[in-house]
């Protein structure tokens, strides 16, 4: 099974002889309890997807159902039914999930259900789902990419070194709007005072432009800020690009490059 023991709704076509030399799409469908989806989609994302990758399980596309605020939907692909249980009976019996994701994505379930369908019986079927994977993934990673500048922002104006700290990657560099290059333990012992000290007194961005290249993402916005010079408070402009790489499902900032714009 794919994301946990077996629940009371559960439905697996086993055991069926025409089916065992075809490959096979499973469609899974959680019923979430009340309120939680959004945490289960993030457990989804940075542990078990992570997880399940790692162990070679062909994760098709997932995701919220559009049909309630309480449902999930998880699709994968094997190449058999013999694959698919001794797939599933190495994943669930191993320590990575037993002693990982396991207890807090099964307390977020109330009940699920799972069809397997034949791939050679299903053509028109398999192939839109096949065709959903890198859509589904590229959405996932924009919103991922989109929450971590929000995030990014937010540790400036707050001087969160801590928080920080969790999304900077251990060889990340900063080039700064005047060409210099700063290492990451410069960088993050500034961090601490880099807004108060440069007379900030509001922060923004706008523009965000988001582009994936497989592990790779940058992300593009403007800033608008205003600051005290000299007791005077100017409003000014820039344009930075973040570079994100992704490491074993998890993406990381690996460098930051300021381009400032002159007022007119």
């Amino acid at each position: 099974m794919l994301l946990g023991v077996s629940l009371e709704s559960q439905t697996l076509h086993k055991n069926t002889n025409k089916f065992i030399d075809s490959r096979v799409v499973e469609i899974r469908s959680y019923n979430l309890k009340p309120g939680t989806r959004n945490q289960f989609h993030q457990l989804f994302l940075e542990q078990a997807l992570p997880l399940l990758r790692k162990w070679n399980v062909e994760v098709v596309t997932f995701g919220p159902s559009i049909h309630d605020s309480d449902s999930y939907f998880l699709v994968r692909s094997y190449k058999d039914l013999q694959d698919m249980q001794q797939s599933e009976d190495a994943f669930y019996s191993s320590n990575d999930w037993k002693k990982g994701p396991r207890e807090p994505i099964l307390a977020l379930i109330e009940n699920f259900t799972t069809i397997v369908l034949p791939i050679d019986g299903t053509d028109n079927l398999s192939n839109k789902i096949l065709s959903m994977e890198a859509t589904t993934l590229e959405k996932t990673d924009s919103q991922n990419l989109s929450e971590l500048n929000a995030q990014f922002i937010k540790n400036l104006v707050n001087e969160d070194v801590q928080s920080h700290n969790q999304i900077i990657h251990k060889n990340f560099i900063c080039i700064e709007g005047d060409g210099s290059v700063v290492d990451r333990v410069t960088y993050m012992r500034n961090w601490a005072s880099d807004y108060t000290r440069s007379g900030y007194t509001s922060f923004s961005y706008g523009e965000e432009q988001i582009r994936i290249f497989g592990n790779m993402g940058l992300v593009r916005a403007k800033t608008t800020y205003t600051k005290n010079v000299d007791g005077k408070i100017i409003t000014g402009h820039s344009i930075y690009t973040d570079t994100y790489i992704r490491e074993n499902g998890k993406w990381w900032c690996v460098q930051a490059h300021i381009t400032p714009i002159k007022n007119k």
